[in-house]
């Protein structure tokens, strides 16, 4: 079983960039770079660790304090987008996740459980993808 955790990219923080273009101009650069692609990524998506076994392919985020029927889930042509949005008095919280579906899943058997907080989406390969033994003749 192969586990992969998506690792964001860091900021530029403490480059080598900051110390060519000084403090100064580093903030400028910096907020023209947050403007032009948005802010760091880690703030605003929720991780998933991905994994696969014989049958299936997994993605499973974390998601504390998210109930089940706040929880949308979309497939869309290959793509599957993770979503909720959730208000409590003066707060708000809300997350949106997209993932590309591995080629030779059985799009028809997606499906997903959200249990103590864990949000686990079970996606069966097809059978064609499926390891099999071949005897020699």
């Amino acid at each position: 079983m192969k586990l992969i955790r998506y690792e964001y990219p860091q900021s530029l923080g403490n480059s080598a960039l900051d110390s060519f273009l000084g403090s100064s101009a580093q903030a400028r650069f910096g907020a023209l770079f947050e403007d032009f692609f948005g802010a760091a990524p880690a703030a605003s998506q929720t991780a998933a660790d991905l994994y696969e076994d014989e049958h299936n392919y997994y993605a499973r985020l974390e998601l504390p304090g998210v109930k089940k029927a706040d929880i949308d889930l979309e497939l869309e042509n290959a793509v599957l987008t993770m979503s909720s949005s959730q208000a409590d008095g003066a707060q708000q919280c809300a997350f949106q996740r997209s993932l590309s579906i591995p080629d030779g899943v059985a799009l028809e058997k997606v499906n997903a459980r959200h249990e103590d907080g864990i949000l686990t989406v079970t996606m069966p390969k097809e059978e064609a993808r499926k390891p099999r033994q071949i005897k020699v003749k």
